[in-house]
């Protein structure tokens, strides 16, 4: 009990302690505008840096369903912001991985600019699946992955003879 109470009093303390040392203003009341000033510019300045870094973000929107007419598991994924090249399916050990990967570079004469995005995602894949015969298209920012169902086998019977 008195260890919980003594980490109690401690917490407190350290909050307080942190609280009051946020509040306090060099200025006193003195140039609040110049201090004022100062926060705006570091926030604009912060946006800044979250506008550029959303910029090339890669977002997607995915829909997996199972198509009865064709008999395959479906994966579409839309994606804005990158080409067929950037992207790569790949699967091992019954799941599939679906990434992309995006890189600009920018150079003017007084400066260069690279950034870059990626995504990944990946799915467990049914018992079922024929994953050698997986197929993919991209079209208009949309991959569509299908993975065909297999075939259930078909019970062998075989008469046996009594002797």
């Amino acid at each position: 009990m008195k260890k919980t109470l003594l980490i109690a009093m401690l917490i407190s303390s350290s909050v307080m302690a942190h609280q009051s040392f946020h509040n306090y203003s060099p200025s006193h009341g003195l140039n609040d505008n110049f201090w004022s000033n100062f926060n705006r510019q570091f926030q604009q300045f912060d946006n800044g840096i979250r506008t550029v870094q959303n910029q090339n973000a890669i977002t997607t929107q995915t829909k997996r369903y199972f198509d009865d007419q064709s008999n395959h598991y479906m994966i579409e994924i839309k994606v804005k912001g990158l080409a067929k090249e950037n992207l790569d399916i790949t699967t091992r050990n019954n799941m599939i991985y679906i990434s992309g990967r995006v890189q600009i570079s920018e150079k003017t004469a007084n400066s260069s600019r690279t950034s870059s995005s990626k995504f990944s995602q990946s799915y467990s894949l049914p018992n079922d699946a024929d994953t050698d015969n997986i197929n993919a298209e991209f079209k208009s920012g949309l991959l569509t992955v299908s993975i065909p169902k297999l075939e259930k086998a078909k019970p062998l019977v075989n008469k046996i003879t009594i002797q």
